[in-house]
């Protein structure tokens, strides 16, 4: 978004606010954008750690898997 538009912006908020609720607005919206922004980076590492005990997981069969096959090779 260029100035110009983010100017029009606050120029209209300036016009259909007012100026004594401008300041509580754009407060609210900074909490706003704060409590997205933590949210989505809890939800992020979140998703990282199921997504890395999936690939633990998936080594821990593969490593199975190998073993599985020595004994079988071993047992003929």
């Amino acid at each position: 978004m260029g100035s110009w538009e983010l100017i029009l912006i606050l120029f209209l908020a300036f016009i259909f606010v007012g100026p004594q609720k401008l300041p509580e607005i754009a407060r609210e919206l900074g909490k706003g954008a704060r409590w997205l922004k933590k949210n989505y980076t809890d939800f992020k590492v979140a998703i990282t750690k199921e997504v890395d005990g999936v690939n633990t997981d998936t080594k821990e069969v593969d490593g199975v898997n190998t073993d599985t096959e020595r004994w079988d090779k071993t047992k003929s």
